[in-house]
């Protein structure tokens, strides 16, 4: 089974690299059609950089992340998990590249937070990882932008915690005959 196996591997991974060049070629073919939709780019680098993660030694599909990231920073589309996976990319390698990525996620974040509530909920998760990064990143120097993103989260979303109900009960504490029966108002 093993030999079996290991003559199978490279053909796999041979057809892996295919259909990723197929996919890259499909991007750029659609992008030249479409140069201002920055949706697509937004996606095809998305599709650069979690190749890239798979595989480091694709350094192609770095180069057409970078290229593509570019344009999206100066639209207003907004794709939180870019500036995640862009500011992953840089973290490390160029410290301060990471935190300018990460502080225009955030930015873009308020600023359609402000436009949108509805926003705020579904965004809320990438925004969250963003921030921590970020503020792996700063040392004691939080930026205004990551601390109006707080306050918004706390405001959204311990508030709605708070206000729930919960009850527990003595088989979830491990103790049926207590009777403890914690509620959080």
């Amino acid at each position: 089974m093993s030999f079996l196996a290991s003559i199978a591997s490279p053909f796999l991974n041979f057809l892996k690299r295919l259909v990723r060049l197929v996919e890259v070629k499909r991007y750029k073919d659609a992008l030249r059609r479409n140069p201002q939709d920055h949706q697509l780019r937004a996606r095809f680098t998305k599709y650069c950089l979690n190749h890239y993660f798979e595989d480091s030694s694709s350094k192609m599909h770095v180069v057409e992340a970078v290229n593509q990231f570019e344009n999206i920073v100066h639209s207003d589309v907004l794709d939180l998990e870019v500036f995640y996976l862009m500011g992953k990319y840089y973290q490390g390698n160029d410290n301060e590249k990471a935190k300018g990525i990460y502080k225009q996620g955030i930015k873009r974040y308020n600023d359609y937070v402000t436009k949108s509530i509805q926003f705020r909920h579904e965004h809320v998760e990438t925004a969250f990882a963003i921030a921590l990064n970020l503020l792996a990143l700063e040392s004691n120097n939080a930026d205004p932008e990551l601390e109006k993103f707080f306050k918004s989260i706390r405001r959204t979303y311990l508030k709605n915690f708070l206000e729930n109900k919960i009850e527990f009960n003595p088989e979830i504490l491990g103790n049926s005959s207590s009777g403890i029966h914690p509620i959080t108002n």
